[in-house]
């Protein structure tokens, strides 16, 4: 008792009070200042540690010492009698009232005013918050989560990289089949490889709070492989295992891995057992060796790779026809062959659908070949199409999300769908999921950016374009949609030097010379645009998209005649769509015939080359179809009756609002229309307001446009006269900034 009241009397409780309130409101300001200034999680930590460390030695201080009006003196050296710590105790009491106060203003203050409706901590700042780029807040889930990083190979050779990562994916696939367990995806995931990245971080990036890492040493028919799951939060090492086995074995070894590490994880977590795990379907090392090479060729997504990829995945079936992974990536490759325009859709889906048959047949169910066969069907579906039956198609590709949550390839897929037709807020919503799984994945941000354009967001599409490029360096299509979206906000010249940045990446890509090529033709440079085109002719010169080129170079060199010779050769051929080659070539004949006064031939000429297209009243079988017959209207309003051409219109009108056609609304094509219609003054103030105010960048053929003879009377308008004139200045310096960009020794190469 005695020992408790001289506790008292040295003010050791009042000591303790005060230090673990001044210690909480320390802690609290210190958490708000680091949260605004995105200080690492560690400091925080640290912090507190230090703080309860200083608790004891403040209680010992207190009992060791007194303070006295003579300054810090040891306890057993002041005379009792003489003691003032009843008066320090007062003080103490009244300081911790004080601090009392400060604390209950924190609380309110932070409760009520620095923090949103959300509960989320408001910037330190308004110029941090007014800069900062709106990314979509991430999806909270509970439970076990993993990251498999990529095994890091020790055979010495490099040609072995192939197997590690193959290795790695595979474990990283089994895993994901926990239905409990949530797994990064390999995208996030491989994003490490070579990088001296601590577990904290690594955690901390991806979301997870256990992290797989390991090694492979191959030699001959031996591989050792060496694995170990560590605890992020604090690097413990939940387990860790040592494999040494023959090649033979090597699909038993990631049987056991997978199967070790969910154990790991706690049977408790997942359920009253781990399940068995299962890996690819083929047990022939040397199909799976192909198999593997392949998977690392694809992953780079070239023209070049994809043939190489290709022809392994070929030889991993002749070696087992029943190696269901390599079917679905070989279906998979064409796809992404008919993607890049390497290949048509009627070649694309010829070899895609027995592979996705058989592996149907073998697999009843399996999400991949699904996802598969309903892409290719919302790429190439029938106009006729219900939009209801559209829907159901999108409405099961979501519901295959959950079943393939580390493949990103598909929740692309499904946000792409979503962007055209309009469907902005469930694609946010499938790629703030994607990002979950899959946070480094330099798609899921361009898909993020591209979704952020429709909405016209350029400052945020611009930062997730850019988030996208630091994730993957390489990628020419990001290099190009940089490209796309400069055009859009009208600066030109950055826009042709990201679509020159994107050829650097991509030599081989034969669309993206074309379309700088074409760029160039419009502006005015002919020779500029002769010296790149001379590349695509050279790479790839019986594509439409080259012939199409050849068709821009004709009219850019005011040759009419060789240019509807070079467009009714590719009509004939009946070309593929692909990337509008098609299109473009319909739409040089048609322009150029009306220009020559030849309407009716033409006309006459579609109704031969594409029978029923003159039955307006008739759905239109595909996307071609409601093509050629847009452009029999637009024919028509030369040489029919004005009831006549406005029935016909008007049926076609409804026909592409039925398709959803995002570029039906246009200002052009409504100028366009007021013209075909007869009005002039709807066209003119529409053409002034709207078609002619924007950037002389994005809209480099109005001249042409205006000189046809629809336009014809627009055109004599002073104040349409007037405005194209200034646009013809703009034009011509813009062709000056370009033409001095394009002496720099980079455009030179």
């Amino acid at each position: 008792m005695r020992f408790f009241e001289e506790l008292k009397r040295r003010n050791v409780f009042r000591v303790g009070i005060a230090y673990t309130v001044v210690a909480w409101l320390t802690a609290q300001v210190v958490d708000l200042v680091l949260e605004n200034f995105g200080a690492p999680a560690w400091f925080m930590r640290s912090l507190l540690v230090v703080l309860a460390a200083g608790l004891p030695l403040a209680l010992v201080f207190a009992w060791a010492f007194e303070m006295t009006p003579e300054g810090l003196k040891k306890e057993k050296d002041v005379d009792r009698s003489q003691s003032v710590t009843h008066k320090t105790g007062r003080k103490l009491d009244r300081m911790i009232i004080g601090i009392m106060a400060v604390v209950i203003a924190f609380l309110v203050l932070d409760r009520f005013v620095l923090r949103d409706e959300s509960g989320n901590t408001v910037p330190a700042n308004e110029t941090q918050k007014a800069e900062a780029v709106e990314t979509p807040d991430p999806v909270v889930e509970t439970g076990p989560s993993v990251a498999v990083l990529p095994f890091v190979n020790m055979s010495g050779d490099t040609d072995n990289e192939y197997f590690s990562d193959g290795l790695t994916e595979t474990l990283l696939h089994m895993l994901a089949q926990l239905p409990e367990l949530r797994v990064a995806a390999r995208t996030s995931s491989f994003a490490f490889k070579g990088k001296d990245t601590g577990i904290a971080e690594i955690s901390e990036i991806l979301g997870v709070a256990h992290v797989l890492e390991g090694s492979v040493q191959k030699a001959g028919n031996r591989v050792r492989i060496t694995a170990q799951l560590i605890r992020a939060e604090d690097g413990f090492h939940v387990w860790s295992q040592n494999y040494d086995r023959t090649l033979d074995d090597i699909f038993a070894i990631q049987d056991e891995i997978a199967t070790d590490v969910a154990s790991a994880l706690d049977a408790s977590l997942m359920g009253a057992s781990t399940p068995s795990l299962h890996g690819v379907s083929t047990l022939n090392t040397e199909a799976y060796d192909q198999f593997l090479q392949a998977l690392e060729h694809q992953s780079v997504f070239s023209y070049s790779s994809l043939g190489v990829a290709e022809g392994l995945l070929k030889n991993a079936l002749a070696i087992d026809p029943g190696f269901v992974e390599a079917k679905l990536a070989l279906a998979r490759n064409y796809q992404m062959k008919y993607g890049t325009g390497l290949v048509d859709e009627e070649t694309a889906w010829k070899y895609m659908e027995p592979l996705l048959l058989q592996v149907e047949s073998d697999n009843p169910g399996d999400p991949m070949a699904r996802a598969l066969t309903l892409n290719f069907q919302i790429q190439n579906w029938a106009l006729g199409t219900e939009a209801s039956e559209r829907e159901a198609i999108v409405a099961e590709l979501r519901s295959l999300l959950p079943e393939i949550p580390t493949d990103t390839w598909v929740r692309e897929i499904v946000a792409r769908i979503l962007r055209l037709y309009k469907a902005h807020d469930d694609a946010l919503e499938v790629l703030q999921a994607g990002l979950l799984v899959d946070p480094l994945s330099a798609d899921l941000h361009r898909r993020l950016a591209q979704l952020y354009q429709d909405q016209e967001r350029f400052e945020e599409a611009q930062a997730a374009f850019l988030k996208a490029l630091e994730l993957a360096p390489n990628n020419p299509n990001t290099y190009s949609e940089l490209g796309d979206l400069a055009e859009e906000r009208g600066d030109l010249v950055s826009a042709l030097d990201w679509k020159r940045q994107a050829i650097e990446k991509d030599p081989q890509d034969h669309e993206l010379v074309a379309e700088l090529a074409t760029d160039l033709f419009r502006l005015g440079l002919a020779e500029e645009g002769r010296r790149w085109a001379s590349r695509c002719y050279a790479l790839a010169p019986q594509t439409s998209v080259c012939r199409a080129l050849q068709i821009t170079e004709a009219r850019a060199q005011n040759d009419p005649a060789r240019a509807l010779d070079l467009a009714i050769s590719m009509l004939n051929d009946d070309v593929s769509l692909r990337r509008f080659g098609w299109a473009t070539a319909l739409n040089t004949y048609k322009n150029t015939m009306i220009d020559q006064g030849r309407e009716q031939e033409a006309f006459d000429f579609l109704v031969s080359r594409y029978p029923g297209m003159e039955n307006f009243e008739q759905a239109p079988e595909n996307f071609k179809t409601l093509v050629v017959r847009t452009s029999g209207v637009e024919l028509m309003a030369y040489f029919v009756t004005k009831n006549e051409y406005l029935a016909a219109l008007k049926l076609v009108e409804k026909q592409l609002r039925d398709a959803q056609l995002p570029w039906l609304d246009d200002p052009w094509r409504r100028v366009k229309r007021h013209l075909m219609h007869g009005e002039t003054e709807q066209a003119r103030e529409l053409a002034l307001n709207e078609e002619l105010s924007e950037s002389v960048a994005n809209s480099l053929n109005v001249k042409n446009r205006y000189s046809t003879p629809l336009y014809r009377e627009l055109s004599e308008s002073p104040e349409i006269a007037a405005r194209l004139r200034q646009r013809d200045n703009e034009l011509a310096a813009l062709r000056g900034e370009v033409a001095e960009m394009m002496l720099k020794p980079e455009w030179q190469q």
